[in-house]
């Protein structure tokens, strides 16, 4: 995953069953996810406290959520990979107070560090025929594909990332997804979300760009962003 700065002192509580409320630095933002994903950290705690430590050590998982037919699937011991969203609130920016101004000047610290294009969804195709990623499928890395801009007061990463997976014959195949990493503006703080796709394909770029999308409309919705 992409080692973006990030993670929290933050305290969680648990809201209404279908959403989260995290209290960031003192402000409440409540978390949800848009169907058919189901937070699953009281379902898995013990895959959630591994996803977790996985983390950077300057980053703290919030939430995370998988497709209700995935979960299905891992409480039938019967893993796969599948699309996940996660949340993660950062620790170095948690105490401060943003603007849309100051986020603005977040994001154009972000571009000039990391020079890359702006990218949308109808650039997919063209994207992965110029692109050449094929070494992604040989070895672990990873690569920024562009930046997009799915909603107000965010700004998003495209990420093509592989891994050497493990499965339990032995296998040690190399796992290739897409990663749209958003830094998203609400309450006056700011959070990452991570939409994770498995496949390393225009058209799973295409998907994870619509659902995080969909998912930054829902979080607005659900803090009455203005």
């Amino acid at each position: 995953m992409l080692a973006l700065s990030a993670s929290a002192s933050a305290q969680t509580v648990f809201a209404p069953p279908s959403q989260l409320m995290v209290l960031v630095d003192h402000a409440p933002i409540v978390i949800d996810a848009p169907r058919p994903f189901v937070e699953v950290s009281r379902i898995l705690p013990e895959a959630f406290t591994q996803r977790a430590q996985a983390i950077a050590s300057a980053n703290r998982l919030l939430a995370w959520y998988i497709p209700a037919l995935s979960l299905k699937d891992q409480l039938n011991d019967k893993p796969d990979r599948y699309r996940a969203l996660q949340i993660q609130v950062m620790r170095e920016m948690e105490p401060v107070r943003h603007t849309p101004k100051t986020f603005a000047d977040l994001r154009a610290q972000t571009l000039a560090a990391t020079p890359m294009p702006q990218i949308a969804e109808e650039d997919t195709d063209q994207l992965f025929t110029v692109l050449d990623l094929r070494p992604l499928a040989q070895k672990p890395g990873q690569k920024i594909l562009g930046m997009a801009g799915l909603g107000p007061d965010t700004f998003t990463l495209c990420i093509a990332i592989s891994t050497e997976g493990s499965d339990q014959r032995g296998g040690r195949d190399i796992e290739a997804s897409i990663s749209c990493v958003t830094y998203i503006l609400l309450n006056e703080k700011v959070l990452l979300l991570t939409v994770t796709g498995p496949e390393m394909t225009a058209k799973e770029l295409r998907n994870s760009m619509r659902l995080t999308r969909e998912w930054i409309t829902l979080l607005r919705a659900r803090n009455n962003a203005k």
